[in-house]
């Protein structure tokens, strides 16, 4: 699998909430490095705790910007985050316990969040802060 590079393209107009998917994007590239070598290990457990640490920090940012600024789709974008977050668990358990499964089930998780949340509502989220609107709830 291929992760997507984080270009300028991508920002959402807030220099914060940029700066966190700048980190997430370099992460989830670290997690994807590691987990090419086919072996789950420290580094492997590692990254996923910081991942989860990552997300609910930056999930409370964007989450709070959103409110601060009356965003219509807040509780459709809050809900992707507390899946994103239930998800990061799971695959907690599975790394610590060398789950076979986990490799795949990170790299599929990561394609869909990155297509599905960053690409897409993300997108919207900047849009409404450019002044367009939201254009995908």
């Amino acid at each position: 699998m291929s992760l997507a590079k984080w270009t300028s393209d991508l920002a959402v107009g807030n220099a914060a909430i940029d700066d966190d998917h700048r980190n997430l994007f370099s992460l989830l590239e670290r997690l994807h490095q590691d987990m090419s070598s086919g072996q789950i290990n420290q580094e492997t457990q590692s990254i996923v705790d910081s991942l989860r640490d990552y997300a609910e920090a930056h999930f409370a940012r964007e989450e709070a910007f959103m409110r601060q600024i009356g965003y219509p789709h807040y509780p459709t974008h809050k809900a992707e985050h507390d899946r994103f977050v239930s998800e990061v668990c799971a695959l907690q358990s599975r790394v610590a316990r060398g789950a076979r499964t986990a490799q795949l089930d990170i790299d599929q998780f990561l394609a869909s969040w990155l297509r599905e949340h960053v690409l897409v509502r993300d997108m919207a989220l900047a849009a409404a802060i450019r002044g367009e609107g939201a254009v995908a709830a």
